[in-house]
């Protein structure tokens, strides 16, 4: 006499180990995927209002970010922007294509970065700042003095199209 397994168990249990392997690695997958900020963000949604481009990137164990596209990277008399509202006088003349505007984000969680720095080239201040990946994927990006209730947020968005890099 033949000893049989019960078919219905023991292919249930191999049903949901398969589904589970295969739906597994997506999983984590999407999880990077979600924490990562790294690349191209631009600062508007809509093309007509969009004026600069960061590049976000590993800076040692922080993040960090770089003007990587201005929509007028040039001043009228065709002069390349610097960065004349720099408090610090010998550091006026340097361009704003490539400027790291962004420094020391750490990841914490929740998508979301802390204990960052933000530079306004057009006035010349630094503001603490954190930002976090919203999840329609638009990432927001504050900059505050002393407590976060007095600060501003931005949204940051993927670009649609390639941007040219400024130099």
């Amino acid at each position: 006499m033949k000893f049989k397994q019960p078919q219905s168990i023991s292919s249930s249990l191999l049903a949901m180990l398969l589904a589970f392997s295969l739906i597994a690695p997506a999983m984590a997958a999407t999880e990077a995927v979600s924490k990562d900020i790294r690349g191209l963000w631009i600062d508007n949604k809509d093309s007509e209002k969009q004026k600069v481009a960061v590049w976000i990137e590993d800076c040692g164990t922080q993040l960090c970010g770089r003007i990587y596209w201005l929509k007028k990277p040039n001043f009228d008399s065709g002069e390349p922007k610097h960065d004349k509202h720099n408090p610090n006088e010998t550091l006026q003349d340097r361009p704003l294509c490539g400027l790291k505007i962004l420094t020391g984000f750490q990841y914490t969680k929740d998508n979301t970065w802390k204990n960052g720095q933000i530079y306004n080239p057009s006035d010349g201040r630094t503001f603490n700042s954190f930002m976090n990946l919203k999840s329609d994927g638009a990432l927001r990006v504050k900059g505050y003095v002393g407590i976060t209730l007095f600060g501003k947020s931005v949204e940051w968005v993927r670009p649609k199209e390639n941007l040219e890099r400024c130099s």
